[in-house]
């Protein structure tokens, strides 16, 4: 059986909400500015890409072959094609976007 994709981003993004507020605008930039890579180096840096990767790992299932496991070694390697880098900052973008929307909806959001 397929899940929904849409719906099993809005459960990740839902857990993100208490626990990446602070970075969250940032992040969000940084991902539409500068990809994927300077979005997981951000993430480092701050402390939340565990926190990210969890997120992300819950839908690991509902990825093509070339992206189940992703971590930022498989971003430093060869193996990923334009796609599924597009891919992947889809999903981000999404999970960012509705994570927002959470924390706009209990109060926390900035904006």
């Amino acid at each position: 059986m397929m899940k929904n994709l849409d719906a099993a981003i809005n459960k990740a993004s839902f857990s993100l909400a208490g626990k990446i507020e602070k970075e969250i605008e940032k992040a969000m930039g940084i991902l539409a500015n500068d990809g994927v890579y300077a979005f997981v180096i951000f993430c480092e840096y701050k402390g939340i890409w565990e926190t990210f990767k969890k997120s992300i790992n819950e839908l690991d299932s509902l990825f093509p072959k070339s992206l189940q496991g992703f971590d930022k070694s498989k971003l430093e390697s060869d193996d990923y094609i334009l796609s599924d880098l597009l891919f992947v900052k889809e999903i981000l973008e999404k999970m960012l976007t509705y994570t927002r929307y959470h924390l706009k909806a209990k109060g926390d959001g900035n904006g």
